[in-house]
């Protein structure tokens, strides 16, 4: 009986080694076998969004503070001048209230290194909605929101929004401010 056991084991161990990785998985992309162009549309097979079905959104603008129109930042009340800065990668641009380390930042931008898919399996657990009728999946951090908005084929728009510790140690939720930065973002972005 113990060598059916073993063998039974034995038996399902392979199976289940063959169906984690045999030889196909282990084809580089130079094997000869054509690879697919990384696409972030949610009518991509990967996207774990729903479809996109409002226009796609091109992320060609004169300079990447020009994403959020002055009027809209600063009713959204950012009073620090906007600065484009690298953020893991990608070209942003960070809008702000107080001075260095002041009350909270948001950082806007294409997200240039991960697709949807990518992004979901990274930080699981968000949640999907819709921005500006577009789809997205927000992410809480320790301090702050991650929103990626489904607005282009190129890239998702990445919105990373912190705030910044108060006197009594806490760390206000600024969730609802990081997602209106996004709608603004959404509606300035020119059609594709």
């Amino acid at each position: 009986m113990r060598n059916t056991v073993a063998g039974g084991i034995a038996a399902l161990a392979s199976l289940l080694l063959a169906g984690c990785g045999g030889p196909a998985a282990e084809e580089s992309p130079d094997s000869g076998t054509p690879t697919q162009d990384r696409q972030t549309t949610s009518a991509s097979a990967d996207s774990p969004l729903p479809e996109r079905t409002a226009p796609a959104k091109s992320f060609d603008l004169a300079e990447v503070c020009d994403i959020v129109p002055e009027a809209r930042w600063r009713a959204l009340g950012a009073n620090q001048p906007p600065e484009p800065r690298d953020s893991n990668g990608n070209s942003v641009c960070q809008y702000q209230k107080g001075d260095a380390g002041g009350a909270w930042a948001v950082d806007l931008g294409a997200e240039r290194q991960r697709d949807l898919a990518e992004i979901t399996m990274t930080h699981q657990g968000g949640e999907e909605l819709t921005i500006a009728g577009y789809p997205a999946y927000k992410s809480e951090t320790s301090a702050g929101c991650l929103y990626y908005v489904d607005v282009s084929d190129e890239a998702p728009l990445l919105v990373s929004g912190t705030s910044s510790i108060t006197d009594d140690g806490s760390i206000p939720t600024k969730c609802g401010l990081f997602k209106k930065f996004a709608a603004a973002a959404v509606e300035n972005l020119p059609n594709a």
